[in-house]
């Protein structure tokens, strides 16, 4: 009996032992920093440190980008996990994030472009030096797509055609065309060769159209003004519309 009883107590100090050692974790598994927030104000996006795994001594965090509706919290969904440079770690098992000086201070490592309908973004995460991921997020479909290569593929073939060396292109919302329409517009730094010093280099740049509905580029225009990509963008959109079916008092009968 006397056994059992010290059995017990033993059992009830490792417990006891093993909550205060994992307190700590817990606690600060929860920390959470904004980095942006639709423009009818309804949803907004977090990064937020999730307790991971546990290998011996050693502590691991994920740290997912979630969409969240802001008066109604438990509606959200996990877009991609981030990671350096956008995640910094810190000594006492917290994170930070890092602003730039500019005013108001803009994130360095991720930005967005929301549509006016706020129900769609694209997302620009940086995940090593020099390269970045866009991401297509739609909040209806809670789904998120990498649209990296898609985006990119136009202007590619160009470079790769005429064996420049270049930067990865960097990406901007120029308009939305329609509310399912996004124009983008890439710019890259080339040389001319790729394996040589250059001495002289010059921008290269693509206009996109990026069907949302379809989540792929569905039209391009190189090396052309906004103005000029904008109109094309415009007409392919007409002509995508759908022919009207006559009805039967317009349709033509022989005389």
């Amino acid at each position: 009996m006397k056994k059992n009883v010290l059995n017990n107590a033993f059992k009830l100090f490792l417990m006891f032992v093993l909550l205060l050692t994992a307190a700590p974790y817990v606690l600060k598994a929860g920390q959470q920093a904004y980095l942006s927030e639709s423009p009818n104000g309804r949803y907004r996006v977090l990064v937020e440190q999730v307790l991971d795994r546990r290998v011996v001594d050693n502590i691991f965090f994920r740290y997912p980008i979630i969409l969240e509706n802001i008066k109604n919290p438990e509606r959200h969904f996990e877009t991609v996990d981030a990671g350096t440079p956008l995640i910094r770690e810190t000594d006492k098992k917290t994170f930070s994030i890092q602003w730039d000086n500019s005013t108001p201070p803009q994130l360095t490592a991720v930005r967005f472009d929301w549509a006016p309908d706020s129900l769609k973004y694209f997302m620009y995460l940086k995940v090593l030096d020099g390269s970045w991921k866009i991401y297509f997020v739609d909040i209806n479909k809670g789904s998120t797509t990498d649209v990296t290569s898609a985006l990119e593929e136009p202007l590619i073939s160009k470079i790769e055609f005429h064996n420049w060396g270049c930067e990865q292109p960097k990406f901007q919302v120029v308009q939305w065309v329609q509310p399912e329409l996004a124009f983008l517009k890439l710019t890259s730094i080339c040389g001319k060769s790729q394996t040589k010093e250059n001495s002289e280099l010059f921008y290269t740049n693509d206009s996109v159209l990026f069907d949302t509905q379809l989540v792929k580029t569905v039209d391009h225009c190189a090396e052309c003004k906004d103005e000029k990509a904008a109109k094309n963008f415009n007409e392919y959109y007409v002509k995508s519309l759908p022919t009207p079916t006559p009805t039967a008092e317009e349709t033509p009968t022989a005389q």
